[in-house]
Formats: C-alpha cells, structure tokens, sequence
C-alpha cells in the first residue's frame, strides 16, 4: 500500500502535491497559496475530498478574476 509522504515546510519548495516550484508564501508557490486560500488544498499540500466541486467554483473564481484585471 502506497503512503502518502508529505514535503517538509522549510525545505524551500512548494509543499503541494506534485509540484516543484519554490516557496513564497506559508510554503506554496504564489499558485498553490491561491489554491490554499480557497480550500481545495489542506496545509499539508494534499487536495481536500471535495476537490473536483471546489476547483470548478475556482476556475470560475479565477475567470473572472482575470476579466476585472483585463478590464
């Protein structure tokens, strides 16, 4: 059985699952934070179970976002 090994804090890298950025704020990369802050990702880098409904209501949260910015 697979475990699941999380990345340390302090180690300079971004600790979300997968990802080899370095890090810049409360050990994520500024993208994961994003993610973080919005609660698709716990503080141990692993995505929370309801991560497919949660990242819809981001990608929309994000489109918009940009459109203000554009705008």
């Amino acid at each position: 059985m697979a475990e699941k090994k999380a990345k340390e804090a302090g180690s300079g890298q971004c600790v979300a699952q997968g990802c080899k950025g370095s890090e810049q704020r409360f050990s994520f990369c500024n993208e994961h934070f994003d993610q973080f802050k919005f609660g698709l990702i716990k503080k141990d880098g692993f995505p929370v179970s309801d991560f497919e409904k949660k990242f819809e209501h981001y990608a929309s949260f994000k489109k918009r976002r940009d459109a203000h910015q554009v705008a």
